[in-house]
């Protein structure tokens, strides 16, 4: 019997994917990531569905990177639970900073190809800042 098919990623989704990576402690593989975003987001994903998104492939590898080797005994935790779950904010945020971090540079060096290919092309700046024409707004495509 076949499998249902999980939906596809949504927005909401991916940032439920990318929040779930940037809290991650411990080891982490491929099946206990997913294990938990199925607990998270109800179905059950493919590593290769993740992988067709940079986002998410680029933000397990460099997860993946940070935590590797990085074991340390744990220290001791805060006795007050407001303490507690402010330095695990603490600690998403910093997470999620490395990531986006890390997707800004690819953006800039895609940039970078971008202008040179643009620019072998013959393509000027002032055609790459052309304002985008602007919508039919007037014009119904109704009935007339």
């Amino acid at each position: 019997m076949k499998k249902p098919r999980a939906p596809d990623l949504t927005n909401e989704i991916l940032q439920s994917v990318l929040d779930t990576l940037d809290g991650w402690k411990g080891k982490l593989t491929w099946d206990l990531f997913l294990d938990e975003i199925e607990k998270v987001v109800g179905h059950r994903y493919s590593r290769f569905t993740f992988a067709e998104y940079p986002q998410i492939a680029n933000a397990f590898t460099l997860k993946k990177e940070g935590l590797r080797g990085t074991f340390k005994p744990p220290a001791s935790e805060p006795r007050d639970e407001k303490v507690r779950a402010a330095l695990e904010q603490v600690d998403r945020y910093k997470a999620k900073v490395e990531r986006l971090e890390a997707e800004n540079q690819l953006l800039l060096e895609q940039f970078v190809t971008w202008a040179h290919n643009a620019e072998r092309k013959g393509v000027t700046t002032m055609m790459l800042n052309a304002p985008l024409p602007k919508p039919p707004r007037d014009k119904s495509k109704g009935v007339k």
